[in-house]
């Protein structure tokens, strides 16, 4: 009889993939570093912690971030800090930028939206569907103003211009950075929504997670 797969179950090509990502982010890391951009090396480190900080808590590969969540920060990574950044496609096309920061805002909401689904698994938030979308709109919008404030300090303190593009103000830039934060705090909503539903193996690994982890600080 042939045995049952584990819906937690990792094949090795998922695997490998990973670890390609993760190198990947490891070389961005040390480009940013020998280009003295430290901002943007910390902030691809941190990425690469959020990746790793699952398997690490829980001290097993069942709740890995699915890979397709991290060829997604990869993207992120490589599109903002590599392609706009040192290539200096941010200052080329204005229409980069916009659409750019839409995509970071969008995985903004995503990870938003996970924050919020896995109080709600371990009964710390009792929210219903529009709730949790206008939680996920501000908190979004929240970051990316955080962001904004980052770009602002760089520019006072290194002189790097990430605020401001060809054709638009640093005020106008800003308010339109904005605006897409909270576009991209509902599109993240609605594609973390329909994702954390459809996928069955994502919804196992994040309650393994919680469960697990739940249950560390309980006997702690």
């Amino acid at each position: 009889m042939k045995p049952t797969k584990n819906i937690l179950d990792i094949s090795p090509w998922e695997i490998k993939t990973a670890w390609v990502l993760r190198s990947l982010i490891i070389l961005t890391i040390v480009w940013h570093t020998y280009h003295g951009a430290w901002l943007y090396s910390l902030l691809c480190l941190l990425a690469l912690v959020l990746i790793i900080i699952p398997p690490f808590l829980a001290k097993t590969n069942k709740v890995n971030i699915p890979v397709e969540i991290e060829l997604v920060v990869l993207w992120w990574l490589v599109a903002d800090m590599t392609f706009g950044r040192l290539l200096g496609l941010y200052q080329t096309s204005i229409w980069y930028d916009k659409i750019i920061h839409l995509g970071n805002s969008g995985l903004f909401g995503l990870i938003a939206f996970l924050a919020i689904y896995a109080l709600k698994m371990t009964g710390q938030l009792q929210t219903g569907y529009f709730i949790n979308l206008l939680a996920i709109a501000l908190l979004t919008l929240g970051l990316g103003a955080f962001w904004e404030i980052l770009e602002y300090i760089t520019d006072l303190i290194f002189k790097e211009g990430a605020q401001g593009s060809p054709l638009m103000s640093p005020l106008n830039d800003t308010m339109w950075d904005l605006i897409l934060d909270g576009l991209g705090g509902l599109v993240g909503g609605i594609i973390g929504s329909w994702y954390m539903k459809s996928s069955k193996r994502s919804l196992a690994r994040w309650g393994t997670f919680m469960n697990i982890v739940s249950r560390r600080v309980t006997y702690e």
